[in-house]
C-alpha cells in the first residue's frame, strides 16, 4: 500500500532511550538512525487496531491511536517500561515540543533554545538527550514511520476475504496519518531532497513497504486472485508511489479532493491494477472486474501451476 504511499510507504530501527542523566552516545550530529532492511518483516504484520471509547486493550497506541506493531511496537515496550521515570518523560517532552517548533518556525529557523523553552525545561537538559536538532528530527521522522507502519497493518477484526476491504482500510488509514501529520511531512520531503542521510532513510522506508506490498500480490497470484502476468515489485513500486504522491499533493501541496471519492478512486485503482479478482465479499461489481476477467486469471494461474 501506499507509501511512498504509498507509503507504501511505505524502516527505520529504534535508538533504545536513553536513561535520566546519561550521557549522549557517541555520535556525529546529525547522524540518522539506521533504517530496517526492506526484506525485513515482508512475510507478515502484527495485527493493528484503532483505539476506541473503553477499549480493554492495554497495549500501547500511537499518536493517531493504532496498536503500536513491529518495530513501533518494541520501542513503545522500552518506553513504557522507562515511562515512569522523569527522565523519559523528559526526553518525550523535547521531542513533542521540537515537532511543534519545527512546525511553527520551519526546521532551520528552529533553535535549541526554541525547543527547550518549549518543552519548559533548562538548556543543558536537551543536550543530555540528544547532541543536535538534526538529531532529534531523525527521532521525530522515525516516529512518523511508525505511524505509518502501524496504520498499513492489516486489522485482524476485518474479513480476510474482503480483500478489497481489507485494501481500502489500510488506505484510509494511511491517509488519516498523512493528514494529520502533514506539517512533518512536508518538512521531512523538503529536507530529504538535499540531505543524503535523510534521503536514505526515507529511501529504505520506502522499499520496505515496496516489499510488504510485493509480497501480498504474489501471494494473491499464487491463491489465483491477483493477473499472474503482472511483476509483483514493480507494480507495488508504482502503487506506493501512487499513494504517497497523491497524499502529499493533497494535504502539503494545495490540491482539494472529497474524503470518500479519494479512498474509494485510490483502491478501484489499485485493486485494478493487481488484477483482484472477485470474492464473495467483493463481487463483481465492487472492483469493477467482469466475469470474463475472472475467468481468464483463474485459467493462467492453472497453466502457470501446471507448467
Amino acid at each position: 500500500m501506499a507509501t511512498s504511499k504509498t507509503a507504501n510507504a511505505t524502516s527505520p530501527s529504534d535508538a533504545t532511550p536513553r536513561r535520566a542523566g546519561a550521557a549522549p552516545a557517541a555520535k556525529s550530529a546529525g547522524a540518522p538512525r539506521q533504517a530496517r532492511s526492506a526484506a525485513e518483516g515482508a512475510t507478515g504484520r502484527a495485527p493493528s487496531t484503532r483505539a476506541s471509547a473503553g477499549d480493554a486493550s492495554t497495549g500501547q497506541r500511537t499518536r493517531g491511536g493504532w496498536e503500536s506493531v513491529g518495530t513501533s511496537a518494541a520501542r513503545r515496550d522500552r518506553q513504557d517500561t522507562a515511562g515512569t521515570s522523569r527522565g523519559e518523560r523528559t526526553r518525550l517532552a523535547l521531542i513533542e515540543a521540537a515537532r511543534r517548533v519545527f512546525e511553527r518556525d520551519g526546521y532551520f529557523e528552529a533553535r535549541v533554545q526554541d525547543i527547550v523553552k518549549e518543552a519548559g525545561v533548562a538548556h543543558g537538559t536537551f543536550y543530555t538527550y540528544f547532541s543536535s536538532k538534526r538529531d532529534m528530527l531523525t527521532e521525530i521522522t522515525a516516529e512518523f514511520g511508525e505511524l505509518v507502519e502501524a496504520a498499513v497493518s492489516r486489522d485482524t477484526s476485518s474479513d480476510p476475504d474482503d480483500r478489497y476491504g481489507v485494501l481500502k482500510t489500510s488506505n484510509e488509514r494511511y491517509l488519516n496519518v498523512y493528514k494529520q501529520n502533514h506539517a512533518v511531512m512536508a518538512l521531512i520531503e523538503h529536507l530529504a531532497t538535499f540531505d543524503p542521510d535523510l534521503h536514505t532513510v526515507r529511501l529504505n522506508r520506502r522499499r520496505y513497504h515496496v516489499s510488504r506490498v510485493a509480497a501480498t500480490i504474489s501471494r494473491w497470484q499464487d491463491e489465483g486472485l491477483a493477473d499472474p502476468d503482472i511483476d509483483p515489485k514493480t507494480t507495488a513500486g508504482a502503487l506506493v508511489s501512487m499513494l504517497s504522491n497523491f497524499s502529499y499533493w493533497w494535504f502539503v501541496g494545495g490540491d482539494d479532493y472529497d474524503w470518500d471519492s479519494a479512498a474509494e478512486t485510490l483502491t478501484t485503482i489499485w485493486a485494478r491494477a493487481v488484477g483482484l479478482a472477485p470474492t464473495k465479499q467483493l463481487g463483481i461489481v465492487k472492483n469493477r472486474l467482469t466475469v470474463q476477467d475472472a475467468a481468464r486469471i483463474k485459467k493462467a494461474v492453472e497453466i502457470k501451476k501446471a507448467r
